[in-house]
């Protein structure tokens, strides 16, 4: 049997304020539910080639690695032409690393206040320029909205980079859906294809000092790429 190997990355996400910044991830694993393919950017009638879940750290694997097998391509009907690929996860992510947000001032993943949908984790703060290595944490991509006390922290999905389109809170609450362009056009044949996606996740973990230099985090958008190959 032919299996779909995924070079998991992901996803996607915008969060503006004056002193936000973003900074590597050490460790961000995400949780896939469903990968389908699709003939367009709608994705109006997609063809589902995994399904279940499967936790991947991609901050783990270099750019082009095979991620592991989540699925199996066999079958795709002859002749088809795949344009764009949908992806399911869960919102929840566990994230670790540390930014360096201006000056001698980082902020650092802990293992307390973890994020939720209407709340960003808050780090640890360092302002003697040195990081407190950060630890293991649940990052979530909370509801649009302002966060912090100030509300100096906007969390907005609306014009993903990488993304053609994101929808959080969908198909479900805890779960988010994207749309990628494939990086060019696959028509399938009697071999089945595998499924890679390169990503970068120097620019994953977001990072902002509001209210009286507390450490707001979240999850930040890696750069995606994704093609079928035989």
């Amino acid at each position: 049997m032919y299996k779909i190997f995924l070079y998991w990355f992901l996803f996607m996400f915008f969060s503006f304020q004056a002193l936000a910044v973003s900074g590597n991830a050490d460790k961000y694993e995400v949780t896939m539910k469903k990968v389908e393919l699709c003939t367009s950017s709608a994705c109006s009638s997609p063809t589902t080639v995994a399904s279940g879940s499967q936790a991947v750290n991609i901050a783990s694997l270099s750019a082009g690695a095979e991620a592991g097998a989540f699925g199996s391509t066999t079958g795709l009907p002859i002749g088809t032409t795949y344009t764009h690929l949908r992806v399911t996860l869960n919102r929840a992510m566990t994230i670790e690393g540390e930014v360096n947000v201006s000056g001698n001032n980082w902020c650092s993943t802990d293992s307390a206040d973890a994020g939720s949908a209407t709340a960003l984790h808050v780090g640890t703060l360092d302002t003697d320029g040195t990081a407190t290595d950060g630890t293991d944490q649940t990052l979530y991509l909370a509801d649009a909205d302002d966060y912090a006390t100030d509300e100096t922290i906007t969390i907005s999905y609306g014009s993903p980079s990488y993304a053609v389109s994101m929808s959080v809170g969908s198909p479900s609450a805890s779960e988010v859906q994207l749309i990628y362009e494939l990086s060019s056009a696959y028509i399938s044949g009697v071999v089945a294809p595998k499924i890679k996606v390169s990503f970068d996740v120097s620019a994953a973990l977001g990072a902002g000092i509001a209210d009286t230099n507390v450490c707001y985090m979240w999850p930040e958008e890696p750069v995606v790429t994704i093609s079928l190959t035989e």
